[in-house]
């Protein structure tokens, strides 16, 4: 089973405790993006803080965005 690494866009509301991941992503500016996007909502009711780490994963367990796994090729190395 393979593993690769991906970035995780974690989110925590303000007062709560718990970090949560929202997604995974293949790229981190995209993560980024995504992470800066909720930071800066106007709309946003409490305040948000996010932010991407990288993290290990499966991506046959997982979802990660931007990432396609064909069937005999690594698309990790192109």
């Amino acid at each position: 089973m393979k593993i690769i690494i991906a970035f995780a866009l974690i989110v925590q509301l303000d007062g709560d405790p718990e970090e949560r991941v929202a997604s995974h992503w293949w790229r981190l500016q995209h993560c980024l993006a995504d992470a800066r996007l909720l930071s800066r909502r106007e709309e946003n009711y409490v305040p948000i803080a996010a932010h991407c780490k990288p993290v290990w994963v499966k991506p046959n367990e997982v979802e990660i965005r931007g990432y396609e796994s064909k069937v005999g090729v690594d698309s990790a190395t192109k």
